[in-house]
């Protein structure tokens, strides 16, 4: 499982294919990430429709001096429980997902059903997002900058977990030992990717129906190349624009020299037998009229 060799990072291949994996199933797509969205998004939206109100009513009850003690015990205490909460469902939807697009590039078709096809690795699915949500709030804490980098190392454990069915400490073990001899490129794809998977939020949430599963599929894309995956298929690249250097037309058939048009035949006077030219229509010594051809 060791890698000594930096792993190119390909930027645009990977996005482009994880889009093109999307598009040709969208409809898959669309409803497992309607799915998610039903399960995880709109609980955590309420919630915090739930703690902003609860702020209010606290800030309202209480002296200025001691609301704030009292409004950051409700924020990270209620975080902390909802989190407890929300935690096994996400692990078991969130490897759902994954599988979903490592199917895909086994050709097999996404389904609504892939959501919850995880389960038999759920165990380390659960200690994987524990830890790795653990080590990158971490991260975020101290200077933010480590939060990303330890994602990027971090980057493929889940879908080692549910492709080589690895333990939460192997899977994590070869995540960063192939990502860090990169490391940079790597954290910065982990960025993009996951920027681009939020950019559905300035589409009122309803976006994310089409922006969440590109986390999945560029993630799929990318393990690929990485690590290898039994049974996968790339998309076919686009043809490459033709640039006429080794373009040669067809060579044409030569054609037949043109048949050279006999001469007429020589005629001459009948009378006195001068050579007549052809358009004399009377002997020029004689005058005897032309004979008729």
């Amino acid at each position: 499982m060791e890698n000594t060799a930096a792993q190119q990072v390909r930027f645009g291949e990977w996005i482009s294919e994880g889009w093109k994996m999307f598009t040709a199933q969208w409809k898959g797509w669309v409803l497992i990430s309607l799915g998610l969205f039903c399960a995880v998004a709109i609980p955590v939206m309420a919630f915090v429709i739930f703690l902003y109100a609860a702020l209010i009513a606290a800030a309202l009850q209480q002296d200025p001096s001691a609301a704030a003690p009292l409004s950051t015990f409700l924020i990270f205490g209620s975080l902390f429980l909802f989190g407890l909460v929300m935690l096994p469902l996400s692990a078991l939807l969130m490897g759902g997902m994954h599988r979903a697009a490592l199917k895909q590039l086994r050709g097999g078709q996404v389904e609504f059903s892939d959501l919850f096809s995880a389960r038999d690795q759920y165990l380390p699915l659960l200690g994987a997002m524990l830890l790795i949500g653990l080590l990158v709030g971490i991260g975020w804490m101290v200077c933010v900058i480590p939060g990303f980098i330890v994602a990027a190392l971090l980057f493929f454990t889940i879908p080692l977990i549910i492709d080589r069915k690895l333990g939460v400490i192997d899977a994590m073990k070869a995540s960063s030992e192939m990502t860090k001899p990169n490391l940079l490129m790597f954290t910065l794809f982990a960025f993009v990717v996951h920027l681009i998977a939020s950019a559905g939020t300035y589409a009122c949430y309803i976006g994310l129906l089409a922006t969440v599963p590109l986390l999945f599929t560029m993630t799929a894309a990318a393990y690929r190349d990485c690590f290898g995956l039994e049974g996968a298929t790339a998309l076919p690249p686009a043809a490459e624009p033709w640039s006429g250097a080794s373009y040669s037309p067809p060579a044409l058939a030569s054609s037949p020299p043109p048949l050279s048009t006999p001469p007429p035949a020589a005629t001459v006077c009948p009378n006195c037998e001068a050579a007549l030219p052809a358009s004399a229509r009377f002997c020029f010594r004689c005058g005897t009229p032309r004979p008729a051809q």
